[in-house]
């Protein structure tokens, strides 16, 4: 009786040990047999062959593994390579599946603000842009501009005698240059006629005061460097209903027959403020589409950020898996049915 209590108390003597020191062990393996006394005959059946102490409980221990009686723990390997594909595509995907759910909630708040960013500059560069579009169809006319360029044709060859051969533009009239979602074909086809026409007489003109042929010529209706071209050089400026005039009473020319001229201090008195509204409205539009544009390479960052982060991850708990010490421990039966300790331990210093 006395030899059956003391080992009871030995086997719980070396539970609470493997209770302390068990979960500091990376990857540790915790043994328990079934507490239930086996049989004699049971026990007996484990030493058939050998009753030595040391083959003894070697055959036990192989006996418990092989009867279920050992409970194994072991970190599962991560994988690599679906790490990194996860996160590739969803940014948090691998970290989640690698167990770091705090990196995992990061990388997806980052890639929600990203696309928040995105959509909310997006959106606000389209509508500003669709605003500056709407006032240019307003303001700037293109049969003004071709007006102006008529006189200013005659302006050089009777003041400068330039020689331009372009015919004077024939001047539409009858289409709402306000609303081109309107027109139809043919309106098209008259618009651009006339376009054409005034890029004749541009590639002749030039500027009195420097003696420079015109830089730039109208692009075609709408185009988008329709809507850049007419605010960003002084050429354009008598397109604007603002634009002062250039004709007299008597049929003379006045000074803003030269939106080039310039005035005190470099400025271009001739030029309305309508055109510089204008330039400033369309540089905002276009720096926040820029803008939009370069957040959106952001995402990709994201993306391959998450992703190197997720696989280096996976493989450094690889590693460390790798080199890890395995303990097990238990409680077995010897012959007698007293209850017997056991203890296992295996050192992995690699795959």
């Amino acid at each position: 009786m006395t030899d059956r209590c003391s080992g009871i108390i030995w086997g719980a003597v070396f539970g609470l040990v493997f209770g302390l020191f068990g979960p500091l062990t990376s990857g540790a393996q915790s043994l328990v047999t079934n507490p239930d006394r086996p049989s004699t005959d049971r026990a007996a059946s484990v030493i058939a062959d050998d009753d030595h102490p040391a083959v003894l409980r070697n055959r036990l221990l192989d006996r418990a593994g092989s009867d279920r009686a050992w409970n194994t723990f072991e970190a599962k390997e991560r994988n690599v390579a679906a790490a990194f594909g996860a996160s590739a595509i969803l940014p948090g995907a691998g970290q989640w599946l690698n167990g770091n759910r705090v990196k995992a909630v990061v990388a997806v708040g980052i890639e929600a603000a990203i696309i928040t960013g995105y959509v909310v500059t997006r959106r606000n560069g389209l509508d500003d842009e669709d605003a500056f579009r709407d006032f240019a169809h307003n303001r700037w006319s293109p049969t003004r501009y071709a007006s102006w360029l008529n006189d200013y044709r005659e302006f050089l060859n009777d003041e400068y005698a330039a020689g331009i051969s372009a015919p004077p533009v024939d001047i539409v009239s009858g289409i709402d240059l306000t609303r081109p979602d309107g027109w139809s074909a043919a309106d098209r086809d008259r618009v651009q006629g006339m376009i054409n026409q005034i890029t004749a007489i541009e590639r002749q003109a030039f500027h009195p005061e420097t003696g420079a042929a015109f830089s730039h010529q109208l692009p075609d209706f709408a185009d988008q460097q329709y809507y850049e071209l007419i605010g960003k050089y002084f050429q354009f400026a008598p397109g604007w209903d603002d634009y002062p005039e250039w004709r007299a009473a008597d049929d003379g020319f006045l000074p803003a027959i030269d939106p080039e001229l310039t005035g005190a201090g470099g400025s271009k008195p001739n030029v309305s403020e309508t055109f510089y509204s204008y330039a400033r409205d369309h540089a905002d539009a276009q720096d926040l589409l820029r803008k939009a544009s370069r957040i959106s390479t952001l995402l990709v960052f994201n993306h391959l950020i998450a992703a190197i982060d997720a696989a280096v991850s996976a493989k450094l708990f690889n590693d460390r898996q790798a080199n890890r010490l395995d303990t097990r421990m238990g409680l077995a039966w010897d012959p007698d049915g007293q209850p017997v300790p056991v203890v296992g331990l295996s050192v992995n210093f690699g795959r």
